[in-house]
């Protein structure tokens, strides 16, 4: 109104001017999104502890010190996701649990790929990163960053042995990485690249030419490691000094190694799995540190085999970190697999726990559970695909959630309109598992404006999609009403994949369409299709427009492109949002006032939290998004399916604003968070009784940051504080005193 009112009357140079300069700073916009884990997601009467952590399929885990506060931290790449999940350590009343912290995500590379493990290769106390490139084995340096934040630096594009051959590891062959010989170095052994039938052995010399630390030198000790041979297509075919008949075909079969001392006599034995074969093997090693022996006599198959065997379809992979904090290392169990096309794996419980209860050196796993972190997430089996609506007209709104194996999870919101809370009532919305459909990704559109919202199903059937939809035969502000047996198919959409967006681009009062396919329509279509809506508001009829809408193109690297119009800042005038398999959420600003131009692209929506730079979203592939207000701010939230099945949830934030709402509510011992905090933010300090706090630097000298009145929360600003180490002193009211390390960038 007030850009209204200033334009009335200015000559009509000046006016355009004006307009230039307002769509100009439109298409500036910076948008700040950060991950929220505190709003609650309950099923069957419990309170899930992680709900929006995204879900596993095919883990590979280390450790890593993310937060600097003294205890490691769990890293995950999950193979068929292509993405990283970062989780910190805590403690409650003395019992150590997991949290999801996926703030730490952003500090890692952008290029992992295939497998990541981190090792300490130079002793300095740091875990740095190995990971699979199309030329070998990549490493990036772990250094010290903003206050002890990891920071990684390339160390080496590949790794090279015999001075310049490339050390080659498959991406279907997990190496072991680990001091083999004791000398102090990081040495490596992997399954032969080119047809994974003999291990490879690669001794780093770094030691024995007195080297610096930090420097990757390798030679090839031996190809025939231990004389073991594994002949290929054959589960469990492993022959000892002798050589497997070949029927002339090179076929990498994949193998998996892990290297530790099983039997206490200081040598390393190894794990071993293989994607032709369900089970984890143990192969015992008779030799020494510097010659390995291995023999029939020392294998054992379906290992653990005191307990619960470990035991996928095909393909699992072992590692060996002490995730139950007892100071011991734990064998975990994951299966290394890219897809599961045919359903093969279970992936809902996809990371098995052996608990290492030994108190020598030779470790005894028993079985604890086949869902580790898993069974905190919200796992709707693969490719969840959320939908936000009132559905029950409560005033607040619910989410339906669709997935790969043809159900949709119905959430009910027992909350507010402020403050969402999502209780699973039904697994099977609609009994709409019935239909025979797979892949349901649902969404909500009045395509007939009728001021009703109908639903819409993009849906696979056999080999081929389709778009379905449901009209709201409810009355206008009454709970929705909708019939299977009155579904109906669009037109439009007919490949697996097909996902429609409705919008009324054309400002003619009806929904118009825009179609993403991993199938182009014609040579030069791109990513997009705009379909406008030719017919009326009740009876819509879709006339292709333009098959390269917005002028993006379409990439092989962003395939399962997932469109969505959203408002999200507050303008009356909708971004475009897409997802694809990049794990990029790509923002598109004024696409209505540019409806036949090149739309451009915002993708740096993620602050670091060492950097405070803006960078992409890295949420992996066959990524689902919805948009809508959660908490009655005008801002709307998104909420993103993943291929593994569970839920990300981004609340857009504004510098000074909180963005950590307690993510503890039941918590009985002090907490204090964010930790680490950036100046701009609000430290809060919760506690179960009341206290009062005083702030002091590591020198020990109080600052003048303090309260004497007692209360169980306090909120404080820090942005008088240089950036450092901090103490918190908390008191409670009996001078009981706790002190806590808060770090400030």
């Amino acid at each position: 109104m007030f850009l209204r009112a200033m334009m009335k009357g200015l000559p009509v140079a000046i006016l355009l001017i004006i307009l230039s300069c307002h769509l100009r700073v439109a298409a500036q916009q910076q948008y700040e999104f950060r991950f929220r884990n505190d709003v609650k997601i309950v099923i069957d009467s419990d309170t899930v502890k992680d709900p929006w952590a995204g879900g596993l399929n095919s883990p590979v885990f280390s450790k890593i010190e993310l937060n600097n506060d003294g205890t490691e931290d769990l890293f995950i790449y999950d193979r068929t996701l292509n993405k990283i999940f970062t989780y910190v350590a805590f403690s409650i009343n003395g019992q150590w649990q997991w949290q999801y912290a996926p703030q730490y995500e952003q500090l890692f590379p952008a290029d992992l790929n295939g497998w990541v493990l981190l090792r300490d290769f130079n002793n300095d106390g740091r875990k740095d990163i190995f990971t699979k490139t199309n030329a070998g084995i990549k490493v990036y340096k772990n250094i010290a960053g903003t206050q002890g934040l990891p920071a990684f630096t390339v160390a080496a594009d590949f790794i090279r042995f015999n001075k310049d051959i490339n050390l080659q590891a498959s991406s279907e062959n997990l190496p072991a990485l680990l001091d083999l010989d004791d000398d102090g170095d990081l040495d490596i052994l992997t399954f032969d690249f080119s047809g994974s039938t003999t291990i490879e052995y690669y001794k780093n010399v770094a030691v024995e030419e007195s080297l610096p630390a930090d420097q990757l030198k390798f030679t090839l000790e031996t190809n025939w490691w231990g004389k073991l041979t594994k002949c290929p297509h054959v589960c469990n075919g492993y022959l000892f000094n002798s050589s497997c008949r070949t029927d002339g075909t090179n076929h990498n079969d994949g193998m998996n190694l892990l290297a530790l001392d099983v039997d206490g006599d200081t040598d390393k034995d190894i794990l071993v799995g293989g994607d032709a074969c369900p089970d984890l093997v143990r192969i015992t090693n008779s030799g020494n540190l510097t010659a390995a022996a291995l023999a029939s006599s020392g294998i054992q198959l379906n290992y653990p085999g005191n307990t619960t065997r470990a035991s996928f379809n095909y393909f699992p992979a072992a590692y060996y970190e002490d995730v139950t904090f007892d100071n011991q290392k734990d064998l975990l169990v994951a299966p290394f697999v890219r897809s599961n096309t045919n359903d093969e794996v279970n992936f809902a419980q996809s990371a098995w726990l052996y608990k290492n209860t030994s108190a020598t050196a030779i470790p005894a796993f028993v079985f604890q559970q086949q869902n580790f972190l898993q069974a905190n997430m919200v796992d709707a089996g693969e490719q969840s695909a959320p939908a936000l609506a009132d559905v029950d007209a409560d005033g607040d709104l619910d989410m339906l959630l669709g997935n790969r194996s043809g159900k949709v999870w119905f959430f009910r919101n027992v909350g507010t309109a402020t403050k969402a809370i999502f209780k699973r009532e039904t697994t099977d919305y609609l009994n709409i598992a019935g239909a025979g459909f797979r892949d349901i990704k649902p969404q909500f559109a009045d395509i007939n404006s009728d001021g009703r919202l109908d639903l819409i199903l993009a849906v696979t059937t056999g080999t081929t999609g389709s778009i379905k939809y449901i009209l709201n035969t409810a009355a206008v502000g009454q709970p929705a009403n909708y019939a299977l047996a009155n579904i109906k198919s669009l037109a439009i959409g007919q490949f697996i994949g097909d996902v429609p967006a409705f919008y009324d681009l054309d400002h003619d009062g009806d929904q118009d369409l825009v179609l993403a396919s991993n199938v182009r329509s014609s040579p030069t279509g791109g990513a997009l299709r705009f379909y406008r809506n030719t017919g009326t508001a009740a009876n819509p009829v879709y006339t292709l427009e333009n098959d390269a809408w917005g002028g993006i193109t379409a990439e092989l690297s962003r395939q399962n492109v997932y469109p969505i119009f959203t408002d999200l800042n507050k303008v009356q005038s909708p971004e475009l949002l897409l997802v694809d398999d990049t794990g990029e959420i790509r923002i598109y600003p004024n696409i209505r006032q540019n409806l036949n131009g090149v739309f451009t692209a915002v993708t740096e929506i993620l602050p670091n939290p060492q950097t405070q730079v803006f960078g992409p979203s890295r949420l992996g592939n066959f990524l689902a998004p919805a948009a809508a207000d959660l908490n009655a701010d005008g801002k709307p939230e998104i909420i993103a399916g993943s291929r593994a099945g569970g839920l990300y949830y981004l609340s857009q934030e504004m510098r000074g604003e909180l963005v950590n709402p307690d993510p503890l509510p039941e918590q009985s011992e002090v907490v204090i968070f964010p930790n680490p905090i950036t100046r701009d933010l609000i430290l809060t300090i919760r506690s179960p009784e009341k206290v009062t706090f005083t702030l002091f630097n590591t020198a020990g000298q109080r600052l003048g940051i303090a309260s004497n009145i007692l209360a169980t929360v306090h909120r404080v600003s820090v942005a008088d504080l240089k950036p450092g180490l901090y103490l918190v002193q908390v008191q409670t009211a009996d001078s009981h005193q706790t002190s806590h390390k808060i770090v400030v960038f």
